[in-house]
C-alpha cells in the first residue's frame, strides 16, 4: 500500500482519540456576536411607499 494510506489511517486515528482538541471548555461557546453589514436589520426592511 501506498505511504499516504498509512498516514492518513494514522491521523485519523490520533484525531479519534481525541488528541485534537481545541478548548478544554465542553459546552461553552466562546463567540462573540458581532455587528456588521450583513446582518444588519435595517437593510432588509423596505422603505414604505
Amino acid at each position: 500500500m501506498d505511504k499516504n494510506v498509512y498516514a492518513a489511517i494514522a491521523m485519523a486515528i490520533y484525531e479519534y482519540s481525541g488528541n485534537n482538541v481545541h478548548d478544554a471548555e465542553p459546552g461553552i461557546i466562546t463567540i462573540q456576536p458581532r455587528c456588521t453589514l450583513w446582518n444588519a436589520k435595517f437593510l432588509g426592511v423596505t422603505p414604505k411607499p
